[in-house]
C-alpha cells in the first residue's frame, strides 16, 4: 500500500500525527515477513523525517526473522541500513529538507529501514554526495561503522585523527588478519586500515576477489578455502597474528582455522552472532563460541549497536567522517545487486531466500522501499 500522496503532504507543510505508512517486520513471535502500517511521527528538534528509498539486505535482519535473534517486542520492524530524502527536519537535525542521507541504526521501530518513512536523530545521518548514486550508497553505513568501531574500538587500535593519515602508527607494519576479506565489512576494514596506515594487512577470501581487494589495500591474501589457510597465514605473517578481524564468525570455516594461527597476547574481534552450519547451511546462531583457543589469547565480540558509548565515534563517524570519505573516492560503495520483486514483501523474502542459499559473494544485497 504505498503512500504516494505522504510526500507531497509533507512538501505543503500539511502534518499530522495520524499519517502513517507501510513497514516491514514481524507481527508476531509466530508470523513470517509481513506488511505493517505505522505512525508516521513529527520530528523532533534534533531528528529528521526521512522518505525511505532503499534499504541494504544482511544476514542480521535474516536472522531476525528466522531465529529471532534480539527480537523480543511485537510488532518488530526490520531494517538497520537505510538510504532516502529528507522530507522534513528540525532546526538541530543537523540536515535540511531535500538532503539525500544515508544512515545505520539498531534504534528499534521509527528508526528502522524497512519501512517508507523513518525518524533519525542527527548523529544517525550523514550526506550522500551529489557524485555517489543513492542505491550504491546504501551499501556503505552499517559495514563502514562496523569496520571501524572492530578496529579502533574492539581490537583497540589506536584511532587515527583523521582519513586519510599523514603519519605511520605504531604497528604499521604489524601483520592484521580480516577473515572475509572480500564481504560487506572485509572490504570497509581494508579500505579502513589502509587509509590509517596499516601496511601489512593479510586478507582471506575466496579467489575471485583477490585482485580487487588488493586494490583495496590487502597486502597478502589467502583463499579460504585452502585446506592449509592457516599454515599459509602462519608463514605470511613470520608466526602467530597479533591482531585478527574475523567478519564471518562461523564456527565451521572461520573460528576453528583462526585459533591455529593466533598464541597469548594475541587479539581476535568477531562479529555477533556466532553461527554454526557452515556457508548456506546455517542451523543457528549465538552469542558467543564453543572454539577452543591457545590460554592467553583475548576474543573481542564484536556489538556494533554499542558503537555510539564512544562519544567521539557516535557524533562523527556517520555526519563528519564518512560523507567526505565517499565524495573523495577514499571509501567505495559495495558491489550491489538490487532485489527485483512485485511488492516490499516479496522483494524483501527474495533478498532473504538468496541469503539463506548461501548466494551472496563480494556484494551487498539492496532493496527498493519507495520511490
Amino acid at each position: 500500500m504505498a503512500r504516494s500522496w505522504l510526500g507531497d503532504l509533507y512538501k505543503h507543510g500539511q502534518t499530522s500525527t495520524f499519517v502513517q505508512h507501510l513497514a516491514i517486520g514481524l507481527a508476531s513471535p509466530t508470523s513470517g515477513i509481513v506488511a505493517l502500517e505505522q505512525p508516521t511521527r513529527e520530528p523532533g528538534s534534533d531528528e529528521a523525517l526521512i522518505r525511505v528509498l532503499y534499504a541494504a539486505v544482511s544476514n542480521l535482519e535474516l536472522w531476525q526473522a528466522d531465529f529471532r535473534l534480539g527480537v523480543t517486542d511485537y510488532p518488530f520492524i526490520l531494517g538497520i541500513s537505510l538510504a532516502g530524502e529528507v522530507v522534513k527536519a528540525g532546526q538541530d537535525a543537523g540536515v535540511k529538507v531535500g538532503d539525500n542521507i544515508i544512515s545505520f541504526s539498531f534504534a528499534p521501530g521509527e528508526a528502522k529501514a524497512f519501512q517508507e518513512y523513518a525518524l533519525l536523530s542527527n548523529w544517525k545521518v550523514g550526506k550522500i554526495p551529489s557524485n555517489v548514486p543513492i542505491q550504491e550508497a546504501v551499501s556503505v553505513p552499517d559495514n563502514f561503522v562496523t569496520a571501524y568501531w572492530s578496529l579502533f574500538g574492539n581490537l583497540k587500535l589506536p584511532a587515527p585523527s583523521e582519513l586519510p593519515t599523514k603519519s605511520s602508527p605504531f604497528e604499521a607494519a604489524t601483520p592484521i588478519v580480516i577473515w572475509g576479506a572480500g564481504g560487506s565489512v572485509g572490504q570497509y576494514a581494508l579500505q579502513v586500515l589502509h587509509l590509517a596506515g596499516y601496511t601489512n594487512v593479510i586478507g582471506i577470501a575466496s579467489s575471485s576477489h583477490h585482485e580487487f581487494l588488493r586494490s583495496l589495500g590487502a597486502a597478502v591474501i589467502f583463499d579460504y578455502k585452502s585446506k592449509d589457510v592457516s599454515e599459509q597465514v602462519l608463514r605470511a605473517a613470520g608466526g602467530p597474528v597479533k591482531y585478527v578481524f574475523d567478519t564471518i564468525s562461523d564456527e565451521q570455516n572461520s573460528l576453528s582455522h583462526i585459533s591455529e594461527f593466533v598464541v597469548e597476547g594475541s587479539q581476535v574481534a568477531y562479529l555477533l552472532p556466532v553461527r554454526s552450519g557452515g556457508y548456506g547451511s546455517v542451523q543457528g546462531v549465538k552469542s558467543q563460541t564453543d572454539i577452543s583457543f591457545p590460554a592467553g589469547v583475548e576474543l573481542f565480540p564484536v556489538r556494533t549497536a554499542y558503537y555510539h558509548t564512544n562519544e567521539k565515534f557516535k557524533n562523527e563517524l556517520q555526519p563528519k567522517i564518512l560523507p567526505p570519505l565517499l565524495s573523495s573516492g577514499l571509501i567505495k560503495p559495495n558491489r550491489i545487486r538490487e532485489i527485483q520483486g512485485a511488492t516490499l514483501v516479496d522483494r524483501v523474502k527474495e533478498a532473504f531466500d538468496i541469503l539463506r542459499k548461501g548466494q551472496v559473494n563480494g556484494e551487498k544485497l539492496v532493496v527498493r522501499i519507495s520511490g
